[in-house]
């Protein structure tokens, strides 16, 4: 580990090169870079969550700090790993402050190794351009946590309209399960849907990203009923019960209770009980990173939940 106190980018530069030379890195190796933005606060469960996703997906893994934001003069003060706490990855902490928080490419761009995509993730709340903001303009994927904004919904609202291929955000992502679970569920689906009901609470985006998915797939408009959910976990998604109603009178219900037990009744079908448990931060990354190609289906959602239905459109083209 090398630390550097008040430095340059071009000391960053040199300084990882020669620790990758005494820890015997190799550049070829990594099939990433992971560019990570975290405030003060949250930056010890960051670096748990990139522990486990760096585990899974070889990188170079930089991570921006940003702290005093009100500092006068701007400094980077910079830790490089190459093996060490941070799982089998390169990386560089870098720790900015005064004006260097909103101008962190200056130290993150000449860090990127060549030749491998690059992936932005933004834990705190997003910017209100992602693809023009200059940390994700350089990036073929973009991840963003609109559950972490002060209004999630308007931060939705501005994905759709800021959209790019290679967005996604964690809000959706923490979904996987429950779509699956209801994708299974419409094997013995006897008739088209005839309505749909999201016991949820409204402000959650996943709660709106999973109105969004179901209405587009199935041609209905999810209807979401307030109500507060308690959670294990920050990252499940605040959802109590998806309630689908078929034309023929028919029922698939899925409910989950606070123990994470989930229930799934169908209409003539015995009930099937699972465990549906919450997951870190660092497994919905390695989710994430498992594929670097456009998230059709996410963008298709996005378009839907928030009336942007070019997107629903763009997003079954592409995927024709």
């Amino acid at each position: 580990m090398i630390a550097l106190w008040d430095t340059t980018a071009t000391e960053v530069v040199k300084a990882l090169a020669s620790e990758r030379h005494s820890s015997g890195g190799l550049t070829s190796g990594l099939a990433l870079n992971l560019v990570v933005i975290v405030d003060e606060k949250g930056e010890r469960e960051a670096e748990a969550a990139l522990t486990h996703a760096a585990q899974q997906h070889p990188c170079r893994l930089l991570i921006v700090v940003r702290r005093d934001s009100d500092q006068t003069a701007p400094r980077l003060d910079a830790e490089i790993v190459v093996g060490g706490r941070l799982g089998p990855c390169e990386a560089v902490v870098m720790r900015v402050y005064g004006p260097l928080v909103e101008h962190a490419e200056s130290v993150v761009m000449p860090l990127l190794a060549p030749d491998v995509p690059v992936v932005t993730c933004w834990f705190v709340s997003p910017p209100v351009h992602t693809s023009a903001d200059p940390l994700g303009a350089f990036a073929d994927r973009r991840i963003t946590y609109s559950a972490r904004s002060a209004d999630p919904i308007a931060s939705l609202r501005g994905r759709a309209e800021d959209y790019s291929a290679g967005d996604t955000d964690i809000s959706w992502t923490r979904i996987t399960y429950w779509r699956s679970l209801i994708a299974s569920a419409f094997d013995t689906a006897s008739a088209p849907a005839a309505s749909v009901t999201i016991t949820a609470k409204q402000t959650d985006p996943s709660a709106v990203l999973m109105s969004g998915w179901l209405g587009g797939r199935l041609g209905v408009t999810p209807t979401i009923d307030d109500t507060d959910v308690v959670r294990d976990s920050e990252h499940l998604p605040a959802i109590k019960a998806v309630t689908i109603t078929l034309e023929n009178g028919h029922e698939i219900a899925i409910t989950r209770d606070e123990g994470g037990n989930t229930l799934l009744r169908r209409t003539g079908f015995p009930d099937r009980t699972q465990t549906i448990k919450g997951r870190t931060l660092g497994e919905l990354l390695a989710e994430e990173l498992r594929h670097l190609d456009p998230d059709q289906p996410y963008e298709a959602a996005l378009g839907q939940c928030t009336g942007h239905l070019e997107l629903c459109r763009d997003a079954e083209a592409a995927s024709a």
